[in-house]
């Protein structure tokens, strides 16, 4: 049991050492941390300072900040932070290797795992899922792929288009994908778990065929699966990547890695249903336009559109299907306090509108035209409301959805709303109210409107602004470092890992070998309190407080100093305490007179 116990922990320090601390520097240098907390969070510059909503708890104002000078994250609500390790780690819920190896991914990073000096490189399903991508574009231009070309000519999508968004062909045959992966290296248990192959009774056999191939990519630009559109033959029109260790289709949205900083910039996203009508849209200048998988739009989609913008328009296809469709997609994002409209498209799909001679001038005249939840949900049942045998299914469906919402959203549309009931508006004051009391006096505003309570189970402790700042300005300066003894300065901080870290870096551990030890032991909080620190510094409070004409050894002196005198005047109020009962010894007596003298002549003992 000893022999295995060393070999765990042996085993355990050579990743450590692998994954050395170099190639973290050097993911660093590449990366700029507001990038990557860009792709989950709108944020707004003030001053040095990035602000948006934190993505780890709904909140009103945006209180998470992102320094890009510290390359640092903190949200003052909920207390996370850290660096682009931590941020990663903790929105996609992944380990720290999980998170080096999609952040050396992205920052073009070969990351080495060394035996002797031989290096071993690992295939991963991503490997996997790019030389899939490569085979099925090969098979597109290829002599297989004639019908798939035809096909696209006929959607007005040219070779450059299809170049330009990485479309490929699955040829019709049993095998050949599979077939090719093998060739390349790769073994039949990794082709089946990235889910490109289907194990049979006769062997494994591919699960895209017979179709036109889209890559699917994540907000961070991570090939994680494919979708396939069937040219005929038997089985679904649409078929994607199987749910597994990347692909997620109700946790994504097609093509919102190229959409996401168009959307940031419009603030509003285009939701649409199908691949085609996404590519079409960019292709006509609405490059803030995602599509929803073919799937019907999911919470955690509705909360991918809502970290980048406020407003959102929904512009599915026209026919019946694609109206209740829209209409379910509107209160998910509602929900999720989204402002949503409905472009209402007539005679076609988006892809056949934005086709049309002037198609983008319509496009764009629907958008200004596109209608809000209420009235929009009116006017689908506007046709049933005047049928004797669907009227009261449809007036209960209308008058449910209108008591979800607030009445924020629904005052400004009441006379619009009592023309298509027949109503007279404090009878559907009265209507709407008495459904809102069944549900048990729910909740009713958007989340981005509610202000976030904080449970017992967050754990934010009530660490010093003081504290955490000082520790992250011993950990950016060296010569702030060799200015201070650790007993001047660890015994008058309160929190226990601040101690720790202060401690540290006062008897010359480095703030890299520090990090390194923390990420080896999983420990985020030490990471947390820094990062927290950057934050307080860079706010623009702090920018023009009463320490902004001074040198950092004279502010971190002064915080030194006020650390000091609050535990003195901690230490005051225990003896003066015992003083007012009789209790004190003749020492503590002594010490009582003294503090009460340095504090009064404003020495704090130095």
């Amino acid at each position: 049991m000893l022999s295995l116990a060393v070999f765990f922990i042996i085993g355990a320090y050579v990743w450590g050492v692998c994954m050395r601390n170099d190639d973290v520097r050097e993911i660093k240098t590449r990366l700029s941390i507001a990038d990557i907390v860009g792709d989950y969070v709108a944020l707004r510059r003030n001053g040095k300072t990035l602000w948006g909503r934190c993505p780890f708890h709904k909140e009103k104002t945006p209180s998470f900040s992102v320094s890009e000078e510290r390359q640092t994250f903190h949200c003052f609500g909920c207390g996370k932070g850290g660096d682009i390790f931590t941020f990663v780690m903790e929105i996609e819920n992944l380990e720290f290797k999980e998170a080096l190896e999609r952040l050396a991914e992205k920052a073009g990073v070969q990351l080495r795992r060394f035996s002797g000096n031989k290096a071993e490189n690992g295939k991963t399903v991503r490997d996997i899922n790019i030389a899939a991508r490569d085979f099925f574009i090969k098979e597109l231009g290829g002599r297989g792929g004639e019908a798939a070309r035809a096909y696209l000519e006929r959607r007005n999508i040219s070779h450059e288009i299809g170049r330009r968004f990485e479309l490929g062909w699955a040829p019709a045959s049993w095998d050949a994908l599979h077939g090719e992966l093998l060739k390349g290296g790769f073994k039949e248990s990794e082709i089946l778990e990235a889910g490109l192959s289907v194990a049979g009774s006769k062997g494994s056999y591919d699960r895209f065929r017979g179709r036109v191939i889209f890559p699917i990519y994540s907000a961070t630009d991570r090939l994680i699966g494919f979708g396939g559109r069937i040219l005929d033959g038997d089985g679904a029109k649409y078929l994607n990547s199987p749910e597994g260790q990347l692909f997620s289709k109700r946790n994504n949205l097609y093509l919102l890695n190229k959409a996401k900083q168009e959307i940031r910039k419009a603030g509003s996203a285009i939701l649409v249903e199908g691949y085609m009508d996404a590519i079409r849209a960019h292709l006509c200048g609405f490059t803030n336009t995602v599509a929803s998988l073919g799937t019907a739009l999911t919470d955690a989609q509705a909360a991918l559109i809502k970290r980048m913008a406020d407003l959102c328009y929904i512009c599915y296809d026209s026919d019946s299907a694609g109206q209740e469709a829209a209409l379910r997609g509107m209160y998910v994002l509602q929900r999720q306090g989204v402002a949503v409209r409905v472009m209402r498209l007539e005679g076609g799909d988006p892809d056949d509108i934005l086709l049309m001679e002037n198609g983008a001038a319509i496009f764009g005249e629907k958008m200004a035209e596109a209608l809000p939840l209420p009235l929009y949900h009116a006017e689908i049942r506007r046709a049933d409301l005047l049928v004797p045998g669907r009227a009261m299914s449809a007036r209960e469906d209308l008058l449910d959805g209108l008591a979800s919402l607030s009445p924020f959203d629904v005052s400004p549309y009441l006379d619009k709303l009592c023309g298509i009931l027949g109503l007279f508006p404090h009878e559907l004051q009265r209507e709407i109210e008495q459904r809102r009391q069944k549900t048990g006096g729910r909740d009713y505003s958007h989340p981005s409107e509610r202000v976030f309570e904080m449970s017992s189970e967050c754990d934010v402790s009530p660490v010093s602004d003081d504290e955490c700042r000082l520790c992250s300005m011993l950990w950016d300066n060296s010569e702030l470092r060799s200015s201070y003894a650790p007993e001047m300065v660890v015994p008058f901080v309160s929190d226990a890992a601040l101690q720790n870290i202060i401690s540290a870096l006062l008897m010359g551990e480095k703030p890299e070998s520090l990090e390194e030890r923390w990420r080896q032991l999983g420990d985020t909080k030490c990471l947390q309190l820094v990062a927290r620190g950057n934050s307080i510094i860079e706010r623009e409070t702090v920018a023009r407080d009463s320490f902004s004409s001074l040198t950092d050894f004279e502010v971190s002196n002064k915080i030194v100093d006020s650390l000091r005198r609050k535990c003195m005047n901690l230490r005051l109020e225990t003896l003066r305490k015992k003083v007012k009962n009789n209790a004190t010894t003749a020492d503590e007596f002594k010490e009582y007179l003294r503090l009460n003298k340095m504090l009064k002549g404003g020495n704090s003992g130095r």
